[in-house]
This record gives C-alpha cells, sequence and structure tokens, in this order.
C-alpha cells in the first residue's frame, strides 16, 4: 500500500505555523488550528453526485452534522441537479467547498481562477485516479466502439470529465469528431446513462470506474441493486483521469483552508464508514492533490472551448 500523504502544501503549512505562533497558541498536529469561525459560522458543501438529489442529502446528511461538529460551524450540503450548479456557487461565494469532477474543476478555474483542490480518494488499489469507459448491454452484439459507429450513444453533461470531455477530446484526436462518429445525446447523467444502456434508449454510453470497479458509477449502480455486472460490458477505456476534486475557494482564510484539509484528510481513519459514503465508494481515504494534477484535464477543457467557438463560426 502506498504511503499516504496526511500533509499540507508547504505554504500553507508555513502560513498556518505562522498564524498559530503569533497566536501563541498550542496546537497538536490532530487538532485544528481555528480562530476563523467568527468569519465563517456557517460553511456550504456543495456536492455532485451520481445519485439523485434525495439520495444524496440521505448519504452525505451525516457527513454535514459530522463535520460541523469537527470544526465548530453550521456545515450545510448545496446540491444541484448539474456540474454547472456547484460550479456557479463555487464562483460567486454562495459555496465554499465543494466536491466536483475534474473537467468541472478545470472549467471553474478556466473561468474564474477562484479556486483550489485539497484532496481526493485513493482507490482500494492505491490509484489516484479513475477512467472512462464506453459499455454497451453484454447480450449486445458490440464487442468494440467500432461496432457502435453509427449508433445512439449517450454522453451525460457537457461539464462531466469521464461522461463528456475526454472521449470528446479522445474521438477528436483520432480525427473523428465523436458527433459525427456516434449519434450522441446527452443523458443527464451517469445513472441515467446506464439506465438508459440496460433499457435500450441507448446503444452503448460513457460512464466512469476504476480497476475493479470499486469506486464510480458503475459501483454505485451495483451498490444501489440497479446493475448486476455481468449485464454490462466495457468496450473502450480512457487512459487515467485525475482523481474528482474537493475544491475550495482560493480567498478563504490560510487557516480555515488548513482545517478544511485536515478534516478530508483524516476521514477514513476516524470514520471509515463515512468516507466510503462521501467517496462514494470503497476507498483507502482522501489524499492531497494540488492543482497541477489537473493539467491535462483544463487543457483539454481548453480545446474544447476553442473548438466549439470555431464550429460555431461555421
Amino acid at each position: 500500500m502506498p504511503k499516504r500523504r496526511y500533509v499540507l502544501s508547504g505554504l500553507t503549512a508555513v502560513a498556518a505555523f505562522a498564524l498559530v505562533a503569533a497566536s501563541n497558541w498550542s496546537v497538536k498536529a490532530d487538532e485544528y488550528i481555528g480562530g476563523w469561525q467568527s468569519k465563517y459560522p456557517s460553511i456550504k458543501y456543495g456536492v455532485i453526485s451520481l445519485e439523485t438529489a434525495v439520495d444524496i442529502v440521505a448519504s452525505q446528511k451525516a457527513f454535514a452534522a459530522y463535520a460541523g461538529k469537527e470544526l465548530g460551524v453550521k456545515f450545510e450540503l448545496f446540491t444541484a441537479s448539474e456540474y454547472a450548479g456547484i460550479m456557479n456557487a463555487l464562483i460567486s461565494g454562495q459555496v465554499q467547498v465543494g466536491w466536483l469532477g475534474a473537467s468541472s474543476y478545470a472549467g471553474t478555474w478556466i473561468d474564474c481562477k477562484c479556486v483550489e483542490p485539497i484532496a481526493g480518494a485513493q482507490d482500494p488499489l492505491g490509484g489516484m485516479g479513475y477512467n472512462s469507459v464506453l459499455i454497451v448491454k453484454s447480450d449486445s452484439s458490440y464487442k468494440s466502439e467500432a461496432d457502435l459507429k453509427g449508433k445512439t450513444v449517450a454522453r451525460n453533461d457537457p461539464h462531466s470529465t469521464s461522461g463528456f470531455t475526454i472521449p470528446t477530446v479522445a474521438w477528436a484526436e483520432r480525427g473523428e469528431p465523436i458527433d459525427n462518429y456516434f449519434n450522441s445525446p446527452l443523458s443527464g447523467g451517469h445513472q441515467q446513462t446506464i439506465v438508459g444502456v440496460l433499457n435500450g434508449t441507448y446503444d452503448g454510453g460513457f460512464t466512469w470506474t476504476t480497476k475493479g470497479d470499486r469506486i464510480g458509477g458503475i459501483r454505485k449502480m451495483l451498490d444501489k441493486g440497479l446493475l448486476k455486472r455481468d449485464q454490462i460490458r466495457v468496450v473502450w477505456t480512457s487512459p487515467l483521469i485525475p482523481t474528482p476534486p474537493v475544491v475550495i475557494r482560493k480567498d478563504l482564510p490560510i487557516s480555515m483552508k488548513a482545517d478544511l484539509t485536515k478534516l478530508f484528510l483524516r476521514l477514513d481513519e476516524r470514520e471509515p464508514e463515512m468516507a466510503r459514503a462521501v467517496a462514494q465508494g470503497d476507498t483507502l481515504g482522501m489524499q492531497r492533490v494540488y492543482h497541477e494534477d489537473y493539467i491535462p484535464v483544463i487543457n483539454a477543457k481548453i480545446w474544447l472551448k476553442k473548438n466549439r467557438k470555431k464550429k460555431k463560426g461555421g
């Protein structure tokens, strides 16, 4: 098992230490710094999930209560039916922290430069990423992506990494625009894509998973009893995508950033079952992630924006 990195970035750690020293506090490694709660008595946490809004509230409510108790503030869930809802809430400052996909983090950063990633779930085999996959029904005749050419293959949401950005760029790099290669409607979400494949609405669809289906869209459907693994077959797999990050606003106090980071990094040690619910699958816990980890996805988003403008311009 790889060594866990329960550390803060150098800049954050130095600044937090200076803040503590200036206040003549004696803070142990397992304690929070505090001091920011008077300015932020309430924190809003934006959640993007594979589930419906009702399921999100049910699975995340315990974490919100735990986080509020740990930090000494009111920790409120903010949910949206689309990635754009959390992105816009972060940009406007309505939400201070949120869990985004790699692509939605990239899009938010491109739009405002006002956010940074702090943590991401590590899968049980030690990986810090996942894959976009193209699935079909097991009893279909489709054995590869080539067999689906001209067929109806769903993508999810324009801000979805695995369900839109990665496959769109992957097909473009092959010189075959995905909208020409497939009839490719937007399903609205991973669950909708998988259900659509199962019921025959789509011949195939893009979703996400990790090795062994330990975390991801497939895992969540298995856990909810809405899918049996032998009902679907993967016919295409992308290169590794950086893990979905927990994102915070850059303008938060340094001590608050440090405490929020610590909250997520030690969740698996203190509340392993809750960590699994928050990560939406099996996990070795949350590990520190950095902006640099997402540069390839940011470049892909920039490429998409440029080519969308070219297409609109004729």
